[in-house]
């Protein structure tokens, strides 16, 4: 009877354990901390919201003017969005050239941020650079992973 007892007890603990495990690995927190490995997913996805971003900003510096509508600029985030949706398409298809494109995007991904950062104080800017930032980051993680 002490052994079937103890057996159930055992088994009692390996189901808590268990359970908890279970538990810890769908928690937000646990999530959040892998969530900085990249997929092909995730970083089209990025690459995706920044042109979307690079777009809007576009918009934004044409018709604010001034040093925001200045070529090198215009063209810098012009650049950014088309290597932003080239990036996309090609891990969209799962390109074999996918790791070159990524390595491209997070260059001018990196000159944008720094385009839009010499914009000044405006929070367009900032978030637009903070977007191309994050995706350079992304497409970076990408590159070296092939």
């Amino acid at each position: 009877m002490k052994k079937i007892t103890a057996l159930i007890s055992l088994l009692a603990t390996i189901v808590a354990f268990t359970a908890v495990n279970v538990l810890l690995s769908a928690s937000p927190a646990v999530a959040q901390k892998s969530s900085t490995s990249v997929t092909m997913e995730s970083c089209e996805s990025t690459c995706r919201k920044c042109q979307k971003m690079c777009q809007d900003t576009l918009v934004y510096c044409k018709k604010k003017g001034g040093k925001h509508a200045e070529a090198k600029h215009i063209n810098t985030l012009k650049d950014c969005i088309l290597a932003c949706k080239t990036s996309a398409d090609f891990l969209s298809r799962k390109s074999t050239s996918h790791a070159k494109s990524c390595a491209f995007c997070a260059e001018i991904c990196n000159a944008c941020a720094a385009s839009c950062e010499a914009m000044g104080n405006d929070k367009k800017m900032k978030d637009c650079a903070a977007e191309c930032r994050d995706c350079a980051e992304s497409c970076k993680k990408m590159a070296q992973m092939t």
